[in-house]
């Protein structure tokens, strides 16, 4: 009973164990949230956004920029604050979420039907950015946001509240671990065989299949990364319902890997080739002139078609 007491008291108390953990939620929410943010402007600078599939990640590092936050917010004592921590917290887990299944989904009609979802994309915002909030209200109804051990979430004090953790997320997180895993083994297998297939009568097209690849690669690692920092707050979760005790080990790896989702995102963009190119410092300062002459150029030629001899007039008066 000792261990589940330090843990459901952790928003009272000053324990080592519950300051430890708020830490490094604070600190792991930061850092996810900075390279969130080098990542988004990234992006934007070498106009990468151009491009289907990039945006896809603008969207996932968008939403885990602002993931980040309620990790940042640390512990709060006011109520007010605490529901909208727990708010937050879910929303953004979700949209999240909702964007990592996007990329596997377009990786997947890509690789076997050579086509994007680029004409949905309107309709992927509606779901991604609208569907979550609706999730993230339901607890609103039981008024169950509150302390949650070290941080505001989901209260675990009575049925609905545990009921409610494992429905609006444990639940559909442990099946999308396990399909997306599917998906993503499906995908390599079927990408080995189409490799395969075609070195045995079209040497050319085994050789534009294996580029597919090797472009899909890197998105490949997405949902990867999403498995993998699912996995300490599921075991956490199975381990606190079969034991009356905490273990402080689970406890500390998830408070680590639950706001890490935006680090990983912005290594895993910074991995290809290219990007280390792009990312040294006089390759980025001599980008942002660029852009910044740019921008000037398209200001003063919008100034000058939009000039005309009425407005010579208005600013003469």
């Amino acid at each position: 009973m000792e261990e589940v007491d330090w843990l459901s008291n952790c928003s009272t108390s000053d324990d080592v164990k519950c300051t430890t953990l708020n830490v490094i939620r604070v600190l792991f929410g930061s850092l996810s949230f900075v390279l969130s943010l080098c990542m988004i402007f990234t992006i934007w600078l070498f106009k990468k956004y151009m491009f289907f599939s990039q945006r896809l990640i603008l969207y996932l590092g968008i939403a885990a920029l602002f993931d980040s936050i309620p990790y940042m917010m640390g512990n709060i004592d006011n109520i007010i604050g605490c529901k909208i921590q727990g708010y937050l917290m879910t929303y953004f887990d979700w949209t999240c979420v909702m964007w990592v299944c996007v990329i596997t989904a377009n990786m997947y009609r890509w690789v076997k039907e050579e086509v994007s979802f680029e004409s949905s994309e309107s309709l992927f915002h509606l779901i991604c950015w609208f569907l979550p909030a609706l999730i993230a209200g339901i607890p609103f109804k039981w008024q169950s946001y509150g302390h949650s051990g070290p941080w505001c979430w989901i209260k675990g004090d009575h049925q609905i509240d545990q009921i409610l953790r494992f429905v609006i997320w444990y639940g559909p997180v442990l099946a999308l671990v396990f399909i997306l895993t599917g998906f993503l083994i499906y995908l390599r297998v079927y990408t080995k065989r189409q490799n395969r297939a075609y070195a045995n009568f079209n040497p050319d097209e085994e050789s534009a299949k294996s580029s597919k690849w090797k472009e899909v690669r890197i998105l490949f690692m997405y949902p990867i990364v999403f498995i993998i920092i699912s996995i300490f707050p599921l075991l956490t979760r199975i381990q606190m319902a079969l034991s009356t005790q905490s273990s402080f080990p689970l406890v500390l790896l998830t408070s680590m890997s639950a706001p890490l989702l935006g680090t990983a995102n912005t290594l895993l963009f910074s991995c290809s080739q290219e990007m280390r190119q792009q990312i040294r410092p006089a390759f980025i300062w001599e980008e942002i002139k660029h852009r910044k002459h740019e921008t000037m150029s398209e200001t003063y030629h919008f100034a000058e078609e939009s000039t005309g001899p009425d407005d010579w007039l208005l600013s003469q008066n």
